[in-house]
């Protein structure tokens, strides 16, 4: 190879790799790019028909929830409280007949979206995906007493 092209070579494959992104840095679409990112928070309707829980008939409740990645789109918590025989209604309803899993101990930890505080022993859980978008998640607690859920939904970049 002349000297003259190894030079053309090196320059050519400088000029790519100033093109590649650097290990270890996030890159972020912004909402024109990718129209169904937004910069706000969804509300309690959508972020529970984005993880693919159907809504309940309730008064919800959304506040911002744990981030626990540079990933994260959203992260929000949906709340709401109804008799235990309508919570039980929702959760056989939405869940194919599953009653989620039983907390064994206060503090066991059944997400990274729920701090150990939260965590009460008799209350259940359930965590799971939407089929249709596996990046947007959900873990739902339900409290001991099957009065009180709480739901933890997010979702990640893909």
């Amino acid at each position: 190879m002349t000297s003259r092209r190894a030079v053309l070579l090196t320059a050519g494959l400088g000029a790519i790799a100033a093109l590649l992104p650097v290990s270890g840095c996030t890159i972020r679409h912004s909402p024109k790019e990718n129209p169904t990112m937004t910069d706000d928070q969804p509300t309690a309707e959508e972020a529970l028909r984005s993880v693919g829980i159907i809504v309940p008939d309730a008064e919800l409740t959304v506040s911002e929830g744990i981030v626990v990645s540079d990933l994260d789109e959203w992260s929000v918590r949906v709340s709401f409280s109804d008799s235990s025989e309508a919570i039980a209604d929702w959760v056989s309803e939405s869940f194919n007949g599953s009653e989620g899993l039983l907390v064994s101990s206060d503090g066991g930890t059944i997400s990274q979206r729920f701090s150990p505080e939260e965590v009460h022993e008799g209350a259940r859980y359930l965590n799971g995906s939407n089929p249709e978008d596996p990046s947007a998640t959900y873990t739902v607690l339900i409290s001991p007493e099957g009065t009180d859920v709480v739901i933890a939904a997010a979702r990640t970049s893909r």
